[in-house]
């Protein structure tokens, strides 16, 4: 019995010895490879790492949350200096430039080294500012043709960016992310932007870019995406992609959506503009372009509306409950009846049909202010020369006719900027996010601060001396918050 239980003894110890052994071989592989999760973003690190990493996104208003998913193949992990417990570590970003690197120092049972995150991705055109914004806020910019959404403060610092590049980036082919924007309910931050969304990349065409909403909260985390309803005659079915020219936010569950989509309009299978208002997950209004034939009549001879009939690009709700409304591609601004549900076209102001003073070609980002004014980006594809101007007319609000105004801007600028771009104004100061310009000489403008005068006292612009590249990273839209 004693020898039994003592060989028994023996034979455990020697088991426990063994996987002691195997455990200690175990951890002297080194690893391969670091997965790191930044801000919610995972990316797999080969090591060693010979260039410094690249980040999707990053901001500096709060810590900066990074799980090392695989950290016990570590035998050590310092970020910035600061031990990370349990794979995690919070840790303030002060600052994102491309002089400023996040280290992160680690060490394995065969190897110590060092891996650098880039605070500011290096794929991103730099920007220069200059003099300090006045009004309150913050200015949100979106890009054209790239997948860039950005955030900067009133002395031109990047407070926030996400970068996801495909691999058409650089190019015109590069759907961008568009319509960065600010929404405050009940006190609640939330952001949103439209994304391109690959399964419908056959659709787009110049000027529409078909994918979704994507809605953040106020640390800039994604909550939700947004696709179409079905619409209430049963042409479209649930899931369809939309438009990214503008979204207009009630709350999370409630909102209104554009698409562009084919139609039949008179004999002939055209691209129309559609509108819907979602809440709850049900469709309670909604409005094509195709069911008013008098638009037809509004066709400009600035653009072709052989296919994209209309063009829309912003919709706004009036304090009445009407939608007010800009088509491009008929140099119009229209108030819709919302309120009553019908849908009619409630009036119509026609910018190539005004006095010069007041004229307006291709126009972007309309809006209605609380003194009758009507302010709004005049890209002025239709003047000789082409000329971009920022105009604010004053209207009946009941009828839409325009009683006076004009430029925002001294005269004199040759600036054109074909398509996109925004204007706001809050009586003692405007914003003038530039959009599209495509003019050999100066392009680099992306969003510029005015006082009532017209006279600029901030500004952002590209650092780039040449056109087709400032062209490739023009802004789809820049409006501050």
């Amino acid at each position: 019995m004693k020898f039994h239980s003592f060989r028994l003894l023996f034979l455990s110890l020697l088991l426990v010895a063994t996987a002691g052994l195997a455990s200690c071989g175990k951890q002297q592989t080194p690893a391969t490879e670091m997965q790191l999760c930044v801000n919610g973003e995972t990316y797999h690190i080969a090591l060693p790492a010979a260039e410094p990493v690249d980040l999707i996104t990053l901001n500096i208003e709060f810590d900066a949350e990074i799980q090392v998913l695989n950290a016990r193949e570590f035998k050590e992990i310092r970020i910035d200096g600061v031990p990370v417990k349990h794979g995690r570590c919070k840790l303030p970003v002060p600052e994102l430039s491309a002089e400023k690197q996040i280290e992160i120092r680690y060490a394995t049972s065969g190897q110590e080294g060092t891996i650098l995150l880039n605070t500011l991705n290096s794929r991103i055109p730099p920007v220069v500012a200059h003099g300090k914004g006045e009004q309150p806020g913050d200015f949100y910019l979106s890009f054209i043709f790239r997948r860039l959404i950005q955030k900067y403060d009133n002395d031109g610092r990047l407070m926030f960016y996400r970068f996801d590049p495909s691999e058409k980036d650089g190019t015109m082919d590069e759907n961008g992310y568009w319509d960065f924007k600010k929404h405050v309910l009940d006190g609640k931050t939330y952001y949103s932007y439209h994304a391109p969304d690959p399964a419908f990349a056959d659709r787009a065409f110049t000027g529409y870019n078909p994918g979704m909403r994507v809605l953040l909260d106020g640390h800039y985390h994604p909550v939700k995406t947004i696709h179409a309803k079905a619409s209430r005659d049963g042409h479209l079915p649930d899931g369809e992609p939309i438009d990214g020219h503008d979204f207009y936010f009630f709350s999370p569950d409630h909102y209104i959506l554009s698409m562009y989509t084919e139609r039949e309009v008179a004999g002939k299978t055209r691209c129309v503009a559609y509108l819907q208002e979602v809440k709850d997950g049900e469709v309670v209004f909604d409005w094509w372009s195709s069911d008013h034939p008098e638009m037809a009549g509004w066709e400009s001879p600035v653009f072709d509306t052989s296919y994209d009939c209309v063009h829309f690009n912003c919709i706004q709700v009036l304090p009445d409950g009407n939608w007010l409304c800009s088509f491009r591609h008929l140099c119009s601004v229209v108030k819709i009846d919302r309120a009553g549900g019908t849908g009619d076209i409630l009036w119509r102001i026609a910018g190539a049909e005004l006095p010069e003073e007041q004229r307006f070609y291709g126009q972007h980002y309309a809006t209605l202010h609380d003194d009758n004014s009507l302010t709004l980006f005049d890209n002025g594809n239709g003047h000789t020369p082409p000329c971009t101007h920022v105009k604010r007319l004053i209207i009946d609000p009941a009828t839409g006719e325009v009683k006076g105004g004009g430029d925002m801007i001294p005269s004199g600028s040759d600036y054109f900027s074909m398509a996109c771009g925004a204007v706001g104004w809050s009586g003692d100061h405007f914003v003038v996010g530039w959009g599209w310009c495509h003019q050999e000489q100066e392009n680099n403008r992306l969003v510029t601060e005015h006082d009532a005068s017209g006279r600029e006292i901030f500004g952002l612009r590209h650092n780039a001396s040449n056109y087709l590249v400032n062209s490739l990273n023009s802004s789809y839209r820049c409006v501050k918050y």
